[in-house]
């Protein structure tokens, strides 16, 4: 099964640790609630071009990609990969500690589905 970290770069489980995340423009990524219960909460991110976010712990979540995307992901070691995405897919995240880049002249777009902690 494949596994992606970058995806979730602006994704991250709280808010504020994402909205210090540094682009050319000197903004972060752009994120929505599109819907929340106590069960789940359902982010819409966006990434503009070239667009980095900084080292963030996330939690483990479903990721469903609504454009290619071209990404390098920086796991809490140092280890770098890029990873190729393509609309439409749905991948699974693990919990984990990374940086990412939008690798891509094109903005990447995705819906990060967030399960919360049984109640």
């Amino acid at each position: 099964m494949k596994t992606v970290a970058v995806v979730s770069i602006a994704a991250a489980a709280g808010f504020s640790s994402m909205s210090h995340a540094q682009t050319g423009h000197g903004r972060g990524p752009s994120m929505s609630l599109e819907f929340e219960n106590p069960s789940v909460s359902v982010l819409r991110v966006r990434l503009a071009p070239h667009e980095k976010t900084p080292m963030h712990d996330l939690t483990p979540r479903v990721v469903v990609w609504l454009t290619d995307a071209h990404l390098k992901d920086t796991a809490a070691d140092g280890k770098t990969r890029e990873e190729r995405w393509q609309a439409g897919q749905a991948i699974w995240v693990p919990a984990q500690r990374h940086a990412g880049e939008n690798l891509s002249d094109q903005p990447v777009e995705f819906i990060a589905i967030v399960p919360k902690p049984a109640r």
